[in-house]
């Protein structure tokens, strides 16, 4: 449940019970925490409410959740009474999300299967052996404003001087500071003509200047590795979720399979889906 909104400014007039001292170890499900025009709000209402909302709701302070939820249900309900549950539109509506509810519930419970450590380590087994390692660039770059600065920049560099404290006096660029550094970045990291300079360059090889939206770079490659492997333990979450969602999908799909389904033989055109006057009461 995404949406968890606090009505505000709504008067209702509701009958809350006498409020009584009660036990924790005696209250349960049924136990009532206000009357609306009759139709009772209960414990198991709030706290089913409560298990449906996202982590940003959860994290809210338990009086306040309490508070929130118990008043949402109540304007919920008194809202809900005015609404003539007999017209067609409404059975139908209830009737889809009665289906999606207890579908979404099954599927959830599903979810929530052992996943065996054999499993994890299998599967890891088949992840090694299919991974494609890529490749990965450690380079830093001198950021300059105009193609003669950068020239001037690529002159001092072949005189000898250091790259690194050119890149900290010179840079217009965040990474200055840090000598220039950008850290390790692979492909699609970095915009095209910067990026298409860095793979033509060797380790400790600098570049001509080169043009992009942020201005003229001299860039320089540090070293160049190929992506490890991970580790199992860095990929452990990926792998419990794929094992998981292959172990729903299974059990969803047999008992789809085993259900008798019979479709009718109507030729129906389909741009009455469209047709919501079919719902209309007459």
């Amino acid at each position: 449940m995404k949406n968890f909104n606090f009505f505000t400014g709504v008067f209702f007039t509701v009958y809350f019970l006498q409020t009584i001292n009660i036990n924790a170890g005696e209250l349960n499900d049924d136990t009532v925490l206000a009357s609306v025009n009759g139709e009772d709000i209960t414990l198991g209402n709030v706290v089913s409410f409560q298990s449906r909302l996202s982590d940003q709701y959860k994290s809210m302070e338990d009086s306040v959740l309490f508070d929130g939820i118990l008043k949402q249900l109540i304007q919920q309900e008194i809202l809900s009474q005015e609404i003539d549950v007999k017209l067609k539109k409404i059975r139908y509506g209830l009737e889809n999300n009665i289906r999606a509810f207890l579908s979404n519930e099954l599927i959830e419970n599903f979810s929530k299967i052992d996943v065996m450590e054999d499993e994890i380590k299998e599967l890891y087994v088949k992840f090694s052996e299919n991974f494609q390692p890529t490749t990965e660039y450690n380079a830093s770059h001198i950021l300059l404003e105009t193609e003669s600065d950068a020239i001037d920049i690529l002159n001092k560099l072949q005189d000898g001087s250091d790259f690194l404290e050119l890149a900290k006096t010179y840079s217009i660029g965040p990474s200055g500071k840090k000598g220039g550094s950008l850290g390790w970045f692979g492909r699609g990291a970095m915009v095209p003509a910067f990026e298409q300079a860095v793979f033509l360059l060797e380790v400790n090889e600098i570049s001509k200047p080169i043009k992009t939206n942020f201005g003229w770079h001299i860039i320089k490659v540090n070293n160049i590795r190929e992506t490890p492997v991970p580790s199992l333990e860095d990929v452990r979450g990926d792998l419990v979720s794929t094992i998981r969602q292959n172990k729903v999908e299974t059990k969803i799909n047999k008992i789809i399979d085993s259900a008798n389904v019979i479709y009718s033989n109507l030729e129906i055109n389909h741009k009455i889906i469209r047709n919501e006057s079919i719902l209309d009461n007459k």
